[in-house]
């Protein structure tokens, strides 16, 4: 039924620009149907409630993540050009529109309203992220390209916090040169743990 894929396709997408604007907890059904120009009842049909919803707009921004930030890295040659391009990506991603938050970064922000099941994905796919960070680490070093003193945990949390704090710096403080400052801080990390 692609016209009803359609529509869902853009509930969610409108969900995704709305959820910038006030955040996924508050996002209701009746907003996002006056949103979508649909009638509540209409929208309630493709999600059946607010649990639904919010996994729905969660899962769309997974997918957009994995599209953009980690299948292109996966594509790379060599454990460390893999590292090297997820810094790259994610910070081009980060900084799309400068002034909007990451979806997913926000979802596990606002995890603790969410309902339960959309909170442990949001989370789950913060703990998914950083875990495969952990793991490239451990990959590079047992291939050599890092020092064997390398940290792997060490190196997820600190590969993390420049994400953060480069939304920190952009989104929520509006300074500029969130960027530089980025780019640069992944390439300081990289450069730290190589043999």
């Amino acid at each position: 039924m692609p016209h009803e894929k359609s529509t869902r396709t853009r509930i969610v997408e409108t969900a995704l620009e709305e959820m910038s604007n006030g955040g996924l907890a508050t996002l209701s059904i009746g907003h996002l149907a006056k949103a979508c120009s649909m009638s509540k009842s209409g929208l309630f049909a493709h999600f059946g409630g607010q649990e639904a919803l919010q996994i729905s707009v969660i899962e769309a921004a997974i997918e957009q993540f994995r599209q953009q930030v980690v299948e292109p890295a996966r594509q790379q040659s060599g454990t460390l050009a893999r590292i090297e391009m997820l810094g790259a990506n994610w910070t081009d991603w980060l900084l799309r529109d400068p002034s909007r938050p990451c979806p997913i970064l926000q979802a596990a922000f606002e995890a603790p309203a969410l309902t339960p099941k959309a909170a442990e994905l949001a989370r789950q796919a913060r703990r998914g992220w950083t875990d495969w960070v952990e793991r490239l680490a451990k990959l590079a070093i047992h291939e050599g390209g890092f020092a064997a003193t390398t940290d792997a945990k060490r190196f997820a949390f600190q590969f993390e916090a420049i994400g953060v704090g480069c939304q920190s710096w952009s989104v929520v403080q509006g300074r500029d040169e969130a960027g530089r400052l980025t780019r640069a801080s992944f390439t300081a990390l990289i450069d730290s743990a190589r043999a």
